[in-house]
């Protein structure tokens, strides 16, 4: 498939780096796009931002690697990043992330290789998945200037074919979806929260689908 080999040609791209996350990224067990949904390994990952400007800063990572049909919460994480930017003060206002608690977070360059180490032979999994791609890959290029190839499924897509000609936007916000089938309400605007709601989504959108559904049928990207 066309997409599986240019995935697979930015992989080799990388293989000048010394470095070891993208040494693990490069030689990690990455499954085919062939490979049923249902045996794949993923990656839920949300991000915290000020804002949702191109400049955001990204402030806390929260992230969550499970399988197919199950999803176990012992190596999720929630990272504060750290940022001494002066934030915008709506965006503090729903993330609570205030410049204190900013300041005290971990270097960006110290998160990049840990997502890229948690993401290694995994699909990335997340609701309106283009802010997380985004902004993995630009503070990739960051802080080791290069271009990170990822592989995504966006449960967002995937709930407008589930459930097409919705009006408006507010049935397909990521608590609405969940409602759809039946998951909890969670509070929003929690990074780590986010991550495992989108997790939950996930496997509740593959349920609907037939047995055989493979990651062709869901990736994105």
């Amino acid at each position: 498939m066309l997409a599986q080999w240019r995935f697979e040609r930015a992989l080799k791209a990388l293989a000048k780096s010394e470095h070891p996350a993208l040494r693990s990224y490069i030689e990690a067990d990455w499954p085919n796009r062939d490979c049923l949904a249902s045996k794949a390994s993923f990656l839920a990952l949300d991000f915290e931002l000020d804002g949702l400007r191109k400049d955001s800063h990204l402030l806390q990572a929260g992230f969550v690697p499970f399988e197919g049909r199950s999803i176990g919460l012992k190596d999720a994480q929630s990272i504060d990043i750290q940022s001494d930017a002066e934030l915008d003060a709506e965006a503090v206002t729903i993330h609570m992330i205030g410049e204190q608690r900013a300041a005290r977070g971990q270097p960006i360059t110290d998160v990049v290789p840990m997502l890229i180490d948690a993401l290694a032979g995994r699909i990335l999994v997340a609701h309106a998945a283009t802010i997380e791609l985004t902004a993995i890959q630009r503070a990739a290029k960051s802080v080791l200037g290069i271009h990170l190839p990822v592989r995504t499924v966006c449960t967002l897509v995937l709930e407008r074919e589930l459930h097409p000609n919705l009006i408006g936007g507010e049935p397909y916000r990521l608590n609405s979806c969940r409602a759809r089938y039946g998951l909890p309400e969670y509070r929003a605007h929690d990074a780590l929260t986010d991550a495992i709601a989108a997790a939950e989504l996930f496997q509740a959108q593959l349920s609907r689908l037939p047995a055989d559904t493979t990651l062709a049928r869901l990736e994105h990207s």
